[in-house]
């Protein structure tokens, strides 16, 4: 059988979060964006937190208060405002996500979101002041990717009765510590065990917002396991590998398991072949996913597995 090379970006946004534990938004502001005309920078500001509005996920603060909170932080003697004493403010006021921003003499705007518990940068853009719709998109989809991952650290069910494998290897068999990362051009196989028999579904988020759904997949479709068998994504019959592709990054790979079968993937809104994709329009909807209520699952009938692993070039 000729061999087939899918190529897919092994990164993650998140897919699937329990609404019990999932967090829904995140309180976001943005500061005046460094320029050397203030009413570029009240322009650039407004068309940005225009853009953002749209996104369900994002809960812009409103001017005035941001206001407020400009009148209480610290500036450097040069004037700019100091990061780390907005960032403190932010987080006393119960804002998650900080943006903040540049436009140079070429107008050539870079923005970053940075979060405010830990200062770090979770969304990053660069773009020309006539493009600040795609700049918006692109700090929109970080925002969504950071909010799908705090979600996920928040699904872990530890149940007492189900135990989990899961673990990566290369294509010649050598299992990859995570810690030691991957590198783009890498072909590698996914292999999980359960101590049960039941039903899995593994997700791949990835940092641009794409989810894509590793098993099931259109090559094997019946995601139903039996207890105490390794699996493997790809199998030695499967026409196909895995390869590490763009762009690197934090990567996220999630098992989840359920003892009784949970039909909890809309096909409607899955694209592509193979490994499909969440449509870009649905990806929030999916990344609040299911909740265990609705499937009438009890603590000791599901568990999860998460593989953190940081592509590199």
């Amino acid at each position: 059988m000729k061999k087939i090379v899918l190529y897919v970006a092994i990164i993650i946004s998140a897919l699937i979060t329990f609404n019990a534990y999932s967090q829904e938004y995140l309180a976001t502001g943005i500061m005046p964006f460094t320029s050397s005309s203030k009413n570029q920078s009240e322009i650039v500001v407004s068309q940005l937190s225009k853009i953002l509005q749209e996104y369900q996920f994002i809960r812009l603060i409103e001017r005035s208060q941001m206001q407020k909170l400009i009148g209480e932080i610290e500036f450097s003697q040069s004037g700019l405002v100091n990061e780390q004493s907005a960032l403190q403010q932010g987080k006393i006021l119960g804002i998650k996500v900080m943006i903040f921003g540049t436009i140079d003499n070429n107008n050539t705007v870079s923005a970053r979101a940075v979060y405010t518990e830990t200062s770090r940068v979770i969304a990053s853009s660069m773009q020309s002041s006539q493009n600040i719709a795609l700049l918006g998109k692109e700090l929109a989809y970080g925002i969504e990717s950071f909010l799908a991952r705090e979600n996920l650290k928040k699904m872990r069910n530890d149940s007492p009765d189900i135990k989990l494998d899961f673990w990566i290897e290369t294509k010649d068999g050598k299992r990859i510590n995570p810690n030691d990362g991957l590198k783009i051009g890498q072909s590698v196989k996914f292999k999980f065990r359960a101590n049960k028999s039941g039903y899995v579904t593994i997700v791949d988020i990835q940092p641009t917002g794409e989810v894509v759904i590793l098993f099931p997949n259109q090559f094997n479709m019946n995601n139903y396991i039996t207890a105490d068998t390794v699996y493997s994504i790809p199998s030695e019959t499967d026409g196909f590998e895995l390869t590490v592709t763009e762009p690197a990054g934090e990567d996220t790979i999630t098992l989840f398991f359920t003892e009784k079968k949970v039909d909890w993937l809309d096909m409607k809104k899955l694209q592509g072949e193979g490994f499909q994709s969440v449509e870009p329009a649905e990806r929030f909807a999916v990344t609040r996913g299911f909740s265990v209520t609705a499937t009438q699952l009890n603590t000791k009938q599901w568990e999860s597995v998460v593989i953190n692993v940081l592509v590199k070039k």
